[in-house]
């Protein structure tokens, strides 16, 4: 996120064994795709629907269970994930942005995207699903199921008072910036989080948003933040980031998500990464023990606009951040404060249209009554 950038979001293939304690129901029949693995990224794509093959299908009856389970735990953060997966099913770039892609849909190399919009277009609303009657919908619990299972990591439904805690995280405590609707965390793996600790060696870790396009973000909570996917960087190649949200808001506009979201049909996502202080991460920092700015960590590189500009950083190392926290906006939400302002106009639009017109007589009464006229002309002479 940052100026003049665009950021698109493939795979890198990774396959992990740990199931968080909040994801223990899930079968391990799925591979996920962890962020900064370049080694499987320039190596091929692995084939994750023969991966996916390993196991056999789940029986509709546990498939139910499994979800409804789900569902029950914590349905927020459930359809917030239906709805990052909708809104890249829905994009002209689904090719690109659904990464991973579900295996039933797939015929060796092919991908059936027909098949996949004809079951996201008649998906049936949270509220709905945990209703279904036994051989109601299997197909729909089946990939809302897929959908849901994550042995990398899980997402959790935060309280909004919690924003208050984030803002102290990016020092946006007092600046204005417009409040999210919706809070989630990532919670990573064992695995995850050792890699990354180890990655960090001991060194600093801060905080900072990303905005980027709805329909990214299904890719992006699955695979993280590619640094060299990042195209018309005007201050160096890199992920942009920035420790002002209501600039990473701007680059996260209202988007179609899934229409039957209790979220509301309309996003906007910003994601809250966690960065290690290293070197690869270029930004306005001044030399230890002095008042002048590091040159060597204030450019990126190929930069055409300069160094890089405060508040923003650009990390050129995917391994040294991670998303960690999602703040949801729904245009909904304030469509419906607006409305609700509306509706009470349209159901009053007569007795304000009557109680108009009475002024208008009053005051036309009053300018054709000599004794009106006569105290006007006393009162203000």
């Amino acid at each position: 996120m940052g100026p003049g950038v665009r950021s698109d979001h493939v795979m890198c293939g990774l396959f992990f064994t740990h199931v968080p304690p909040s994801l223990s129901w899930v079968v391990p029949a799925r591979l996920d795709h962890g962020p900064g693995n370049e080694a499987g990224f320039a190596a091929g794509r692995l084939d994750q629907s023969e991966m996916l093959g390993m196991q056999p299908p789940l029986p509709p009856e546990a498939v139910r269970e499994l979800v409804s389970s789900c569902l029950h735990r914590d349905p927020v953060a459930a359809d917030l994930r239906c709805s990052l997966f909708v809104a890249a099913a829905q994009s002209y770039k689904r090719d690109s942005l659904l990464r991973p892609f579900p295996p039933r849909y797939t015929s060796g190399d092919i991908k059936d995207f027909e098949g996949l919009l004809a079951d996201v277009n008649s998906l049936p609303g949270v509220r709905d699903l945990v209703r279904l009657r036994p051989s109601e919908g299997d197909h729909h619990l089946a990939l809302i199921h897929w959908i849901l299972s994550s042995k990398s990591f899980a997402v959790k439904t935060l309280q909004k008072d919690e924003y208050a805690k984030l803002c102290k995280l990016t020092e946006n405590e007092g600046i204005s910036a417009p409040v999210p609707d919706f809070l989630f965390e990532l919670e990573y793996s064992d695995h995850l989080n050792t890699r990354f600790e180890k990655m960090r060696e001991g060194r600093d870790v801060f905080y900072a948003f990303h905005g980027s396009r709805l329909e990214n973000f299904h890719s992006i909570i699955h695979n993280g933040l590619h640094c060299h996917l990042n195209k018309n960087s005007v201050f160096g190649e890199g992920t942009y980031l920035t420790s002002d949200l209501s600039m990473a808001v701007l680059y996260s506009p209202h988007s179609s998500g899934w229409r039957e979201s209790i979220l509301g049909p309309q996003l906007s996502c910003v994601a809250l990464c966690e960065i290690i202080d290293h070197p690869d991460v270029k930004c306005q920092v001044k030399k230890k023990d002095s008042d002048t700015i590091d040159r060597q960590r204030s450019r990126a590189k190929n930069s055409e606009g300069g160094d890089v500009p405060q508040k923003y950083f650009i990390v050129t190392n995917n391994q040294l951040l991670r998303v960690k926290y999602l703040l949801v906006y729904s245009q909904g939400k304030h469509l419906a404060r607006h409305s609700h302002s509306r509706s009470w106009l349209l159901r009053h639009h007569f007795a304000i249209m009557m109680s108009l017109y009475l002024l208008l007589l009053i005051f036309i009464g009053a300018l054709n009554s000599t004794s009106f006229v006569s105290f006007w002309n006393r009162l203000f002479r």
